[in-house]
């Protein structure tokens, strides 16, 4: 039970962040997604550095959101008359390696990055003779 109520909150804060996402970028264009972008990632350093999993996986969610509204900023372009005529010439395995390109950045390599630098960090204290 426990374990659906904990999915269904990260359902929940996948969708806020996609909407969020949006929502900033009609205010502050690109430069807000960008420290949208940061926000998150540094969330899920602070998940990783204080060994909180429940920290990682809702920073994980949060970049999920991040990740698919990129790929639904697509839908502001401002002529989709010219976007879908040059769309169909495109195979669909572009377009949805394309989507899954974004998801997967935001998704798998941002996290990874923060998991090495973290290891490293950690590494690093260690040999200091810092860590407990």
């Amino acid at each position: 039970m426990l374990k659906a109520l904990w999915v269904a909150f990260l359902v929940i804060v996948w969708f806020f962040t996609l909407v969020m996402h949006s929502m900033v970028f009609q205010y502050y264009s690109f430069r807000g997604i960008a420290y949208l972008l940061g926000l998150f990632w540094l969330i899920y350093i602070a998940g990783l550095l204080f060994e909180q999993s429940r920290i990682t996986d809702t920073a994980w969610a949060m970049l999920l959101g991040y990740a698919i509204g990129m790929i639904r900023l697509l839908d502001l372009l401002p002529n989709q008359q010219q976007y879908a005529h040059w769309l169909k010439h495109v195979p669909t395995f572009i377009v949805g390696s394309a989507g899954l390109l974004f998801i997967l950045i935001f998704v798998g390599l941002l996290p990874l990055v923060a998991k090495n630098i973290i290891t490293s960090h950690k590494a690093k204290n260690r040999v200091l003779g810092r860590d407990a």
